[in-house]
């Protein structure tokens, strides 16, 4: 929106009435001595462009003294009554892939980022997991800080686990998922929580039934996106494949946990549906505008501008 932050300035181009009525005197009196020494007057064309070139001159420095700026909203609607935790699994196996194909984690990373873009009005935590969870990000809806964060702080056992396995054995655990509700990662208030599991979906022996009820009570639903395919491999960097093979039997208690909370499962290939099933379960809220408007001066700009017929002028009065 286009504001002028000293209105009064346009009292400048009030003020340059005086010279341009002194001009137009003088422009007669010359015209009179013209007439009765027999010197023909100057073309209408050139009249004209000296006119419009002082006026625009006029007008633009008397623009420039209101100081014109441009304000943008810079605000933005957040929801009060929602959050979202989006939970990756950070375990080794996650480096599994075809060979040369991105690794379940990059895969998971990038669903990350666009599941984030489909609720932009949401705010939004990022935490880790291998066996317990760990925030990174608690929950914003600064979306730039979601990516680096995503980026910068969160990587395959960035934080390793705890358990001291072997680091080709199996180190994930969801138990510990119990967090999510009872350990500060969502506000308590909160009608809407929804946590995002991105994962491969092997893990060590657990509850999905009684950590499906645990999640329940403290109102926090948990849908599940699983990057798995029996084919994958871990890789080493000389192309060496490490012992760690897929775990065809992990996708029923996962399936089990996340139904228990009122969702689903979805692979890496049902994104459009998962970002269905986020829209419909958080639906339509209350927000609070966050942000401050952005201004940006034009006065230097216009001032500048100014020259070009100034210029103008000055030529014309030296031929």
């Amino acid at each position: 929106m286009l504001e002028f932050l000293t209105p009064l300035g346009w009292l400048v181009a009030a003020a340059a009435l005086l010279p341009i009525l002194a001009a137009v005197v003088r422009a007669r009196r010359d015209g009179r001595i013209r007439s009765r020494i027999a010197l023909d007057p100057p073309g209408r064309r050139a009249q004209a462009a000296t006119a419009i070139a002082a006026s625009l001159a006029l007008a633009l420095l008397a623009a420039a003294t209101a100081r014109p700026s441009v304000r943008s909203a810079g605000t933005r609607p957040v929801r009060t009554d929602a959050q979202v935790f989006f939970v990756i699994d950070i375990s080794r196996s996650m480096l599994a892939q075809l060979k040369h194909g991105p690794t379940r984690y990059a895969r998971a990373a990038a669903a990350a980022l666009r599941l984030r873009a489909a609720v932009p009005d949401v705010p939004a935590g990022l935490a880790s997991i291998t066996d317990r969870p760990l925030p990174h990000l608690f929950p914003t809806a600064n979306r730039s800080l979601f990516s680096s964060v995503l980026r910068r702080a969160i990587g395959i056992q960035r934080p390793p686990s705890e358990s001291g396995r072997n680091i080709y054995g199996t180190v994930t655990n969801f138990d510990p998922l119990a967090q999510l509700g009872t350990a500060g990662y969502f506000d308590r208030t909160l009608k809407h929580k929804l946590a995002i599991l991105l994962t491969d979906g092997e893990s060590d022996l657990f509850a999905p039934a009684a950590l499906a009820r645990n999640l329940s009570a403290n109102r926090v639903a948990l849908l599940v996106v699983r990057f798995w395919n029996p084919a994958e491999r871990v890789y080493t960097a000389r192309d060496r494949v490490e012992p760690y093979r897929p775990n065809r039997g992990a996708l029923r208690p996962l399936q089990e946990l996340a139904s228990g909370t009122g969702m689903r499962i979805y692979a890496e290939d049902q994104l459009p549906d998962a970002v269905r099933a986020i829209r419909s379960r958080l639906g339509h809220g209350p927000t609070r505008a966050i942000g401050r408007p952005s201004r940006v001066e034009l006065s230097p700009y216009v001032a500048l501008a100014a020259l070009l017929p100034i210029a103008f002028l000055l030529r014309r009065r030296d031929r």
